[in-house]
């Protein structure tokens, strides 16, 4: 069995830092922890009014925010790709406390008409990690790590877009959720994830105010995950944005269960048996005409001729946008039947077998 000790019993780094920046072990000395934030904006199509406000940032984009890895550099777009047709604009709804019953609502109106929905989480980081290299570990103890950082986390954000493939059909909608539960000066974070988020415009103190409530929002996000759109769920890297949804649909005590298969069979029964698409996993399956489409998620989407055309990175609105139109712009150019879509289906990093 994997066993896993905290630093408050058993530290092997130099003295702590004074915020609760959590360095924790995983089998062996862990290295020290990094990061993977998310987006925001505003535009032009609108849903039906409501009587919730939607405020939202604009801001150019920083270089790229995805993960690190070691093909996180970029490349030029591949010769093969031509340009993408013009992006209509979208709109990032921001979600607190106040208006979440309105926007909600608005959820719920909107949720048939759409095929897809794309998902992004914010949360604080990473709090254990191998001392050693992932490809070097097994499938078993990838998920051990992936279970042991999402049963240790509060949920900062959570970026919502509804979407269809139709070209004439209205452009997505985006809402980003922000939560209170989080507080930097207690819970275990990664420092330089929540470094990123600040400079991203994640403002904690208004979260801690403002922020929506996490026994509020999992029934909800129940009752969308069993109506989710029929096409299928949409993700980037998506094994730990998987399994933050589903602790967030049954609360922040849940915690995760013991192997990935039984993860697979909760994350089906919630999407009664919808598909889910990893855009990461499908960039690496294009075929040799595709060239590299290796990378983080700014990274791909620039190899793929797409924009980030709203907010920035390290956001979970507009990452959830732009994880969206990634998708839409390879499932045009590479897998464009649906024979070739389902083989692609149910492919989630850190989660080695299919839904």
């Amino acid at each position: 069995m994997t066993t896993f000790s905290m630093p408050s019993r058993a530290p092997r780094v130099p003295a702590p830092i004074k915020t609760r920046t959590m360095t924790c072990y995983y089998d062996y000395d862990l290295a020290t922890p990094t990061t993977r934030p998310d987006v925001v904006n505003t535009a032009s199509w609108s849903p039906p009014s409501t009587p919730s406000s939607s405020d939202s940032t604009a801001a150019s984009p920083p270089a790229h925010g995805a993960p690190p890895t070691a093909f996180s550099h970029h490349h030029p777009v591949p010769r093969s790709i031509p340009p993408p047709p013009s992006q209509r604009v979208a709109e990032v709804r921001q979600v607190w406390h106040e208006n979440f019953t309105d926007e909600a609502a608005l959820i719920d109106a909107l949720l048939p008409k759409y095929r897809y929905a794309a998902i992004d989480t914010e949360f604080p980081g990473t709090v254990y990690r191998p001392s050693v290299p992932a490809y070097l570990l097994t499938p078993e103890k990838r998920y051990a790590l992936l279970k042991a950082n999402v049963d240790a986390l509060h949920l900062i954000q959570l970026g919502l877009t509804l979407f269809n493939s139709d070209p004439t059909s209205p452009p997505p909608i985006t809402w980003e959720f922000t939560f209170r539960e989080f507080d930097p000066a207690h819970d275990p974070h990664a420092a330089d994830s929540i470094a990123l988020l600040r400079a991203a415009g994640v403002d904690f103190a208004r979260a801690a105010r403002h922020g929506v409530h996490a026994s509020a929002f999992g029934p909800r996000l129940r009752r969308w995950l069993m109506r989710a759109p029929a096409a299928g769920l949409v993700t980037f890297a998506g094994g730990r944005d998987v399994a933050h949804l589903i602790k967030a649909a049954f609360g922040s005590g849940y915690r995760l269960p013991a192997s990935a298969p039984e993860l697979e069979a909760v994350a089906a029964a919630m999407l009664r048996r919808r598909p889910v698409f990893d855009v990461k996993e499908m960039a690496q399956r294009c075929g040799p005409r595709a060239g590299d489409l290796r990378g983080g998620l700014d990274c791909v989407a620039a190899k793929l001729g797409v924009a980030r055309d709203v907010g920035v990175a390290h956001r979970a609105g507009a990452d959830s946008l732009l994880t969206c139109r990634a998708f839409l712009r390879m499932k045009e150019l590479y897998f464009d039947d649906d024979d070739k879509l389902g083989s692609v289906a149910g492919l989630l990093t850190d989660i080695t077998t299919s839904f």
